[in-house]
């Protein structure tokens, strides 16, 4: 067994190195951060013994490093504190356990035996739970059903993240493809009830069914957060429990599942057709701009609803921007405070070193991880560790999910087509519908269109769609990237959480 020790005091550690080559482990070290994460390049280590203060680049960098490279590699940190502070970055960058200095051989070889014992034992009892609890399940047949099936799966993308070998992972993705196949069907068949009120919570009906309640009983901050997915907001959300009493329920996206006819739908309170005919200077066909029109759309839902209720609308794109709002946000004293904060381009975009995120991020599963360690420290969570110290109520949601795109499909159509990759619309567009939803009517589903000759095609389950000249060329460059507008549980259903401060 392998183990690699990195430590810039190395020569103080040969004593314990030394016995641990006597109990029958193969230990090499490194006397740098650089030095470690090189040698993990390299070699396969079955656990990495390191040290939180080095010269150069510190503990948590090189984890971060090592973590990146390859999310399951077990890191036991060494550290001279257990401040409270230093364990949540730790453990929020994947810290597998921590030995606190000065220590002796025996308690180094407990947690040693410690991490490595509870991983195999866990790997070992894992793959017969999984078969057990999805024996056990049947496809859903309503909303609700596939609500609980879609957490199921989450829940155990999550287990999976840290333990599971490589067999049950494929496995697991395999079984997601088949509940997308089967989702997109469930959807196909229903939706049309769903916009007439046979179904579940839509985007268009967020606001009056779970904000307005709570609204009675005082003022909330409303945040939204883009394009966030539910195993991202399962991710998160240990960090906010420290803060909030957490009531998660679940809502469904508008189709297509993209912010200028989901999020457009959730503040307006109406159908993207209904938008456009009772306020048409709101609505833009343009592809720039399609959401500038957000607060006065909302202004006009809260007078259809007589609410005679004040507002504050932030639209946050980068961290700079959220820094320079935090105390505004925090001290707001409006009967609603609405933020929507650009949350999935913060996340890539925010985490040092990442000219080399196409490479991570070909495993999803990497962006969980980044995100655990991202969230944490970033200045959005601030903003609701302030929240919850003054006592203000929070309900947090997302406009739409995402998917990672896989196969491709031919759309044929003119020059004027939209170019979305999971949704488009234009005049004469043909498909193969094995693989997108064909609207030749789509105010059928209440979606505007600029005249009578355009049609809209909605991606199914991981398709995505290139043009007939160089299918070759943009089948490459945008496969396995992540997007969304089109159906699927992770685009669809949505996480809208009801945060009472403790």
């Amino acid at each position: 067994m392998k183990i690699l020790w990195i430590d810039d005091e190395i020569d103080l550690l040969k004593p314990f190195i030394y016995l641990l080559q006597q109990e029958g482990y193969d230990v090499k070290t490194a006397t740098s951060g650089e030095d470690g994460v090189a040698l993990v390049h390299t070699e396969v280590f079955d656990l990495i013994f390191l040290d939180e203060i080095m010269p150069g680049v510190d503990g948590l960098e090189v984890l971060r490093k090592i973590k990146n490279e390859n999310s399951q590699q077990l890191v036991v940190m060494i550290t001279k504190s257990e401040e409270e502070d230093l364990m949540k970055k730790a453990y929020g960058g994947w810290i597998d356990d921590y030995i606190t200095k000065p220590f002796s051989f025996n308690q180094l070889l407990s947690v040693l035996n410690r991490t490595l014992k509870r991983r195999l034992i866990i790997e070992e009892t894992m793959g017969q739970e999984y078969a057990t609890q999805f024996r056990s399940l049947v496809e859903p047949t309503n909303y609700e059903e596939w609500i609980e099936y879609y957490k199921t799966i989450v829940s155990w993308d999550l287990r999976l993240l840290e333990f599971g070998d490589r067999d049950l992972k494929e496995i697991q993705e395999q079984r997601k493809r088949e509940a997308d196949a089967g989702f997109v069907k469930f959807v196909e068949n229903e939706y049309i009830n769903f916009i007439k009120g046979k179904g579940p919570i839509l985007s268009n009906n967020l606001f009056s069914h779970a904000i307005l309640p709570i609204l009675k009983d005082g003022p909330v901050h409303f945040i939204i957060f883009d394009s966030m997915r539910l195993d991202q907001y399962f991710k998160l959300s240990p960090y906010l429990r420290d803060y909030f009493d957490i009531n998660t329920q679940f809502y469904y996206s508008l189709l297509p599942t993209a912010t200028p006819y989901s999020r457009n739908g959730l503040f307006a309170g109406l159908l993207p057709l209904e938008i456009i005919q009772k306020f048409p200077q709101y609505w833009s066909f343009e592809q720039k701009g399609q959401n500038r029109f957000e607060k006065e759309l909302f202004a006009e839902q809260l007078k259809r609803h007589n609410l005679r209720m004040k507002f504050s609308f932030y639209k946050l794109s980068s961290i700079q921007e959220i820094e320079r709002n935090i105390m505004r946000i925090a001290n707001d004293k409006m009967d609603i405070t609405i933020v929507v904060i650009n949350f999935f381009d913060l996340l890539l975009h925010s985490i040092p070193g990442r000219g080399d995120m196409k490479g991570i991020l070909d495993d999803e599963r990497v962006l969980l991880n980044l995100l655990g360690y991202w969230f944490p420290l970033s200045p959005i969570f601030e903003i609701f560790k302030k929240l919850a110290r003054i006592g203000r109520r929070v309900i947090l949601t997302t406009d739409h999910g995402f998917i990672r795109v896989r196969r491709p499909t031919i759309v044929y159509g003119g020059r004027t087509i939209s170019p979305n990759l999971r949704y488009k619309y234009g005049p004469a567009l043909r498909v193969d519908k094995k693989t997108a939803l064909l609207l030749n009517n789509p105010g059928e589903i209440y979606l505007p269109s600029a005249d009578p000759s355009v049609r809209f095609v909605i991606a199914k389950e991981d398709y995505y769609f290139i043009y007939p000249t160089k299918p070759t060329e943009y089948e490459k460059e945008f496969k396995f990237t992540f997007q969304h507008g089109g159906i699927s549980m992770g685009e669809m259903i949505l996480p809208y959480a009801i945060m009472t401060p403790r």
